[in-house]
């Protein structure tokens, strides 16, 4: 009888472990699929950093609650940006990517995460830097 009992607790152990599903790998993300990932796309961390990437190039946002400005571009693997305001030097970082989830790599390690969400589309975002 115990057998029984310890066979179907095992079945259902299997059994929800398989509903939840394989957990997504991380993979790369370069070249034109890595400026589709972006366009009109918001990374933020929800707490640090919302900068949103409007198809163009433009790129503003939010850093540590001062806001920032400058444009993006994708450079074969990397992405790279530049801000205007604050001004700063070009930063290039290799894409990894999971569902919404995204890591931001610097010589193979992590600098940052964040998720992307949809950012609605205005004529006026569409303005080139």
């Amino acid at each position: 009888m115990m057998r029984v009992f310890w066979l179907l607790a095992g079945i259902a152990f299997a059994g929800m472990a398989g509903a939840a599903g394989p957990e997504k790998a991380w993979h790369a993300v370069r070249g034109s699929e890595l400026q589709a990932l972006f366009a009109d796309q918001e990374l933020g961390d929800g707490v640090h950093f919302a900068n949103q990437f409007y198809r163009g190039g433009r790129l503003t946002g939010m850093n540590m609650g001062k806001p920032a400005r400058g444009t993006w571009k994708v450079t074969g693997r990397e992405l790279c940006w530049t801000w205007t305001k604050p001004a700063s030097p070009e930063e290039c970082y290799e894409v990894r990517q999971r569902g919404h989830e995204v890591r931001m790599l610097l010589d193979g390690y992590e600098a940052f995460s964040g998720s992307l969400t949809p950012i609605e589309p205005n004529p006026s975002n569409e303005v080139k830097p």
